[in-house]
């Protein structure tokens, strides 16, 4: 049930906010845990007042344009500039030591994702990389995204027509994706290229075969995969590789689902994609280096740029120092 007018205060969504995430835009006005705002936003108690004043639900994606207008139950209502100066500072501290600074300009920023953190909010995330950004600067967009368990470099931008410049590098493919993985077993090629169509359920990615029924092969799509064995070897009583990996196409999990599925190698503590009994609390998959246009805050390559590229290499974790040492293999950029 929608709360009554009676019990509901008018937020306008000032010049500067527009563009922002509506969640991310609430969360700076609201006194409330996320978790709460985000059920509020699922049960309609959240919504836009249209111009002929009629309510429109409002969701956490939508992006809030400055003038509009939002309803929300009044208690949750507090002015941004009464928020504890040291809550803000303490919640800003505490998402620059988890979002580590790899390269920064006046357009764009790359930002290094740990492990665990989801993106984006949903179900079972309490808090989200979104959510985190909003933390460090209001200008912060995220421009592409990794899975949860999926480490490395994170590209947001930091106006809005930058923003939609990289969004459309990445959509249109003008965007190169260096990643390193640990996968389960040796590759029977050292090197190859992996063309098999890939269709996602919403919780799986499937490789299609030719075996497949027509309508399954019809939904699916095209997704092309490059690897190369960098180093093999045992670790414990397991045949493992280290093997980088360049994606030619974007589909959701697809190097996950061509590793287990296309090469028969899943990638090391991938618990969804592998049947093997668990062995890791960690996947090993990393975004190790990401090259992306370099634009200006206007969304234009820059005339002085050498290159009109900006290419930056993201650390692996810490713990995957273990491994590597194991396999002779040193945990540095390069």
């Amino acid at each position: 049930m929608r709360p009554s007018t009676a019990l509901l205060r008018l937020l306008t969504v000032p010049s500067h906010a527009a563009g922002l995430r509506a969640d991310r835009f609430l969360l700076a006005q609201v006194s409330i845990p996320p978790p709460l705002l985000f059920k509020l936003l699922r049960k309609r108690a959240i919504t836009q007042v249209l111009p002929e004043g009629q309510s429109q639900r409002l969701q956490g994606s939508d992006r809030v344009q400055a003038g509009m207008q939002i309803h929300i139950p009044s208690d949750l209502v507090t002015s941004s500039n009464e928020k504890s100066p040291d809550q803000s500072q303490h919640r800003q501290s505490f998402a620059a030591q988890r979002l580590p600074m790899l390269f920064e300009n006046d357009a764009l920023a790359v930002l290094q994702k740990p492990q665990g953190l989801a993106c984006q909010g949903g179900t079972n995330v309490k808090y989200s990389i979104d959510d985190m950004l909003g933390d460090l600067s209001p200008d912060y967009r995220l421009v592409h995204r990794l899975d949860r368990d999926t480490t490395g470099a994170l590209v947001v931008a930091k106006s809005r027509l930058a923003a939609a410049a990289l969004t459309a590098a990445f959509r249109d493919r003008a965007v190169s994706k260096r990643y390193i993985a640990l996968l389960q077993g040796v590759p029977e090629e050292t090197h190859g290229t992996i063309s098999r169509p890939l269709l996602n359920t919403g919780t799986m990615t499937t490789v299609i075969s030719a075996t497949d029924d027509e309508r399954r092969a019809q939904m699916a799509k095209p997704a092309v995969t490059k690897y190369r064995v960098l180093r093999s070897g045992a670790l414990g009583n397991k045949e493992v590789s280290i093997v980088e990996l360049d994606i030619l196409t974007g589909r959701k999990h697809q190097i996950r689902a061509h590793c287990a599925q296309a090469l028969g190698c899943p990638v090391f503590g991938d618990h969804k994609y592998s049947s093997a009994e668990p062995t890791s609390d960690s996947m090993y998959l990393h975004l190790f280096e990401i090259s992306v246009p370099d634009v200006d805050a206007a969304g234009l390559i820059r005339a002085a740029s050498k290159t009109g590229k900006v290419a930056v290499k993201a650390p692996f974790p810490a713990s995957w120092a273990p491994v590597f040492k194991k396999l002779n293999v040193p945990l540095k950029c390069n």
